[in-house]
């Protein structure tokens, strides 16, 4: 049986893009969520980022986090998830949810750890996908 896997992303991102093109290449059950398509409301926002850090879903490079200063001081989690719902900009992209386990950026070797994907050799550059920003890895 494949894993079954969720990826939100922005298909306007290069680096987004090379993380989905990656997970095509895998066995895997692989569900694309284009956010500048289908863009999440705050209950979607909510349910995703669930108990986790806020820090690691921030696109900090987005405008609205400069715009809201969140640099500065984040709001209490309902005001934050209204804002992500807003504007999916605010969303760092991709995400990646397997199950109970997510990760958040363009790692590829965090990727494969938690999608338990082995290298098999045919690609010396594995972990070479673009980082921009810190990645996260998200468990249970």
């Amino acid at each position: 049986m494949l894993k079954k896997v969720l990826l939100y992303t922005d298909l306007e991102d290069s680096q987004c893009n090379e993380v989905r093109t990656f997970l095509e290449s895998q066995e895997i059950d692989l569900r694309v969520i284009d956010l500048r398509d289908k863009p999440l409301n705050c209950i979607q926002v909510a349910e995703l980022i669930r108990h986790f850090n806020l820090k690691h879903f921030l696109n900090t490079d987005s405008q609205a986090f400069r715009k809201n200063k969140l640099d500065k001081n984040l709001p209490p989690r309902p005001e934050v998830f209204e804002l992500m719902a807003g504007d999916n900009d605010l969303i760092r992209k991709p995400i990646i949810v397997s199950g109970r386990l997510m990760t958040v950026g363009c790692n590829r070797l965090k990727i494969m750890e938690m999608l338990q994907i082995k290298q098999n050799g045919s690609d010396p550059d594995a972990g070479a996908v673009s980082n921009h920003g810190k990645d996260h890895s998200i468990g249970k």
